[in-house]
Formats: structure tokens, C-alpha cells, sequence
């Protein structure tokens, strides 16, 4: 039985993301795990990258959407714990042994790690994330407050990519929502995994080495391309909802998270209001407000908006930062590692240092430092753009969907 289970749902992933994700599993450094990868109906051929992996395991099945292809390789898995990464995502070598380790060493259910956004131009850590800038280790009677206690305006919480889960959390997960028949175009199945798992937990906990690459572009399921993708997710979000209270009710929970859960639903309310405004889609408010449940639409408040507003760029050399902690990783002797004066890449070595309880010694010393970080590469532009003030600034001047914000966010 392996250590941990690796699940990938796929669905017309583009080859060049799909071969980037997999490749970021196959290198990771954890050895003892299965891959497990389900494509759900898609009409693109993998027949290279099958041959090419060929110790994970490849299932083909009917398209029921990503839901159902989760638990569909959830029921196929073995691992004591599971992990699921999106197909058109990476993670950094890493990820997944740090994450088991801080579970086998607190004992937890449910194990979070950091995460960073990929665009076309870079990739940048999100540093207002409370559970990046921060360390828990929680029991269960405190749990539940911790998953509502953001009122789902930091990502961390409800997805389940930047989490490891034990087996036996997601049967449980599983069994529960299989109970709601739920249909195949469902959207938010990330919150309702989430919270299951979290009702079921009896320790989370978190830890902080390496990264998940949450991919950014126009594919995405969750972007919104025209009104009726829109009303599936007011729909089903507001069902997710529904499935909340009802569970939260039955298992007599309800009344300790009331008033954060109607302040996400409104949050909610709020966010699928301007994408419909600014969409120009007003034949949706109506069913905004009936939806949740909410007599009067507003703006989206300000901290909504500001988690993930102050931005930390990763350098442009991090491959070869990551290629060179591998090689401390997988050394079998004390070496010295030469590293100019930058926090990421001290960071990452201590962090390394700490958890893995390598020997290595680091040496601070810029003209043989192969770790460096360039940040003279980065246009200023680049730089101009990810300036908190300047991004506050965006906010308040230009709202979503105006073509001056969207010009900017091209940028990225």
C-alpha cells in the first residue's frame, strides 16, 4: 500500500499543460505513491504521454465531469493519503513528501501547503494568504471555524489542490456525496469536498515548502465566457450552499459558524452580481438575489478583494533554483551549497534543512552562488504591476470587467 495516492482528472487538458504536470510529478521526490490519471470522456488523444508514463495508471471513462472523475479515481486509489492536482497544473519536487511528513509528525487529517498563481509572463505567491504567512495545527473542535473563518474569500480553504487528505476522510467525503445524486455539470464540487472533509477531521495542520502552480488562462473551467456558464455557477454554488446548512443542521453544527456562513453567501452574492453587471448580463440579478437568498445586491466589499492583492515574485531562474535543491535533496553527503544574499532562495534551503533534516552547509557568497535570484531580469513594468499601491489603486479605479483592469491583468 503506498504513502500516498495521486489523482488526476482530465478533460481535453492541452498536451504541452498535461505533459508539464505530470513531468512535476515523476520528478517529485517522493517515491513511495501511485498516479493515478482519469479521462473523463476527453476526445484528445494521450497516447504519447501513456507511453511515456508508464508506471502511472491510465483509466478512460464516460464524461461525467470533474466531480465524478475525482471520485472515480478516489475509488481505484490505495494510498493511506490522497492528493488531487488539477491536469493543467505543476507542483515543485518537494510538495508532496513535505506535506506527508507534516502529517505523519502531527497526526493530521488533512495537510495544507503554499501555493503560487502561473501566468504566461511569471509566477507569484500570493502573500496575504493567511495560510501561507502563518502556522496552525488545529484539533477538531476547531476545525469547522477555521474552514468558514475566511468566508470564502481566500482560495486556500475550499480547493483541494493545495492539500493532502487521509483515505479515510475522502470515503467518507465520497459516501456523503454520492448521497446527493448530484448532476454532471455541478460547479464548486471543490467547496463541498472540502467541507465535508473538514466536518470529518479530527487535526489540520499546515506546512510551508515548495509550491503548487496554479495555471492561469482563459481555458479554465471556472472562467466565465458568457450568461449561462455564469448561471450554472450562481446555481450551483447556491446549491453547495443549501448542502451546507442542511448537513450543518443534521450534525447540530450549524449555529457555530452561522454568521460567517451568511456573510460568505453574501460575499457570493456580491461577486457573482458584478461579473454579472459588468458582463452586462442583468437578466441574471433576479436570480442572484433569489439564489442566495438576499434582498438587496452590493459591491463587492473591500476585503473581498484584498487577500491576494500584495504579491510576491518568484524568481524567472526557479527552475534551476528547484534543480539545484533536488540535488541537495538526493545527496548522500554533506555539500556546500553557494547562494547569493536572497530570501527566497535561503527560505527554501532552510525550510529544506528543517524538514528533511538534510546536511549541507550554505555559504553566502554572490560571485560563486549558483542560487540566485535575478530581479534585475524582471521588466519594470512587470514589477510597476505587482506594486501593492498600484494594485489597491486598480481596484477602486477600474471595476471588473472595465478594459483598462483587464488590459492590466494581461499584463500579468
Amino acid at each position: 500500500m503506498p504513502a500516498l495516492s495521486v489523482i488526476i482528472p482530465v478533460y481535453n487538458t492541452k498536451i504541452e499543460y498535461l505533459s508539464n504536470c505530470l513531468d512535476s510529478i515523476a520528478n517529485s521526490s517522493l517515491i513511495d505513491m501511485e498516479v493515478i490519471v482519469v479521462d473523463d470522456g476527453s476526445t484528445i488523444d494521450y497516447k504519447e504521454l501513456k507511453e511515456k508514463y508508464k508506471n502511472f495508471t491510465f483509466y478512460k471513462i464516460k464524461n461525467q465531469g470533474t466531480l465524478k472523475a475525482r471520485l472515480f479515481g478516489l475509488s481505484k486509489a490505495s494510498g493511506d493519503y490522497i492528493y488531487f492536482i488539477d491536469s493543467d497544473d505543476a507542483i515543485s519536487f518537494d510538495y508532496l513528501e513535505a506535506m506527508l511528513l507534516k502529517a505523519k509528525e502531527t497526526g493530521s487529517d488533512i495537510v495544507f501547503n503554499d501555493w503560487a498563481f502561473w501566468t504566461w509572463r511569471t509566477k507569484y505567491v500570493c502573500a496575504n494568504d493567511s495560510t501561507i504567512n502563518s502556522d496552525f495545527c488545529l484539533s477538531k473542535e476547531d476545525v469547522l471555524y477555521k474552514y468558514f473563518s475566511k468566508y470564502g474569500t481566500e482560495h486556500s480553504y475550499y480547493v483541494i489542490w493545495n492539500k493532502i487528505f487521509k483515505r479515510e476522510i475522502l470515503l467518507f467525503v465520497k459516501e456523503k456525496i454520492e448521497e446527493l445524486n448530484l448532476p454532471k455539470t455541478v460547479f464548486a464540487e471543490d467547496v463541498l469536498i472540502s467541507f465535508f472533509a473538514f466536518t470529518k477531521a479530527n487535526k489540520i495542520s499546515n506546512t510551508h515548502l515548495g509550491y503548487y502552480f496554479y495555471r492561469i488562462h482563459n481555458e479554465q473551467q471556472i472562467y466565465v465566457s458568457n450568461a449561462s456558464k455564469l448561471l450554472n455557477q450562481i446555481l450551483s454554488m447556491s446549491k453547495v450552499f443549501n448542502y451546507m446548512e442542511n448537513y450543518l443542521k443534521e450534525i447540530n453544527r450549524f449555529d457555530e459558524v452561522r454568521e460567517l456562513f451568511f456573510k460568505w453567501k453574501k460575499i457570493m452574492s456580491s461577486s457573482n452580481y458584478e461579473v454579472a453587471k459588468n458582463s452586462k448580463y442583468f437578466n441574471l440579478i433576479d436570480t442572484i438575489k433569489s439564489a442566495y437568498g438576499v434582498e438587496k445586491l452590493t459591491k463587492l466589499p473591500m476585503e473581498a478583494q484584498r487577500p491576494y492583492a500584495k504579491h510576491q515574485l518568484l524568481p524567472l531562474n526557479i527552475d534551476v533554483i528547484e534543480s539545484k535543491l533536488k540535488e541537495i535533496f538526493l545527496s548522500t553527503r554533506k555539500i556546500k551549497i553557494y547562494a547569493d544574499k536572497n530570501s527566497f532562495a535561503l527560505d527554501q534551503l532552510s525550510k529544506m534543512k528543517q524538514l528533511f533534516n538534510k546536511e549541507f552547509e550554505i555559504v553566502l557568497e554572490k560571485k560563486q552562488a549558483t542560487i540566485i535570484m535575478p530581479k534585475e531580469v524582471y521588466p519594470i513594468k512587470l514589477r510597476f504591476l505587482h506594486n501593492y499601491f498600484v494594485y489597491s489603486l486598480g481596484i477602486v479605479l477600474f471595476p471588473k470587467g472595465s478594459k483598462i483592469r483587464k488590459f492590466l491583468k494581461s499584463r500579468f
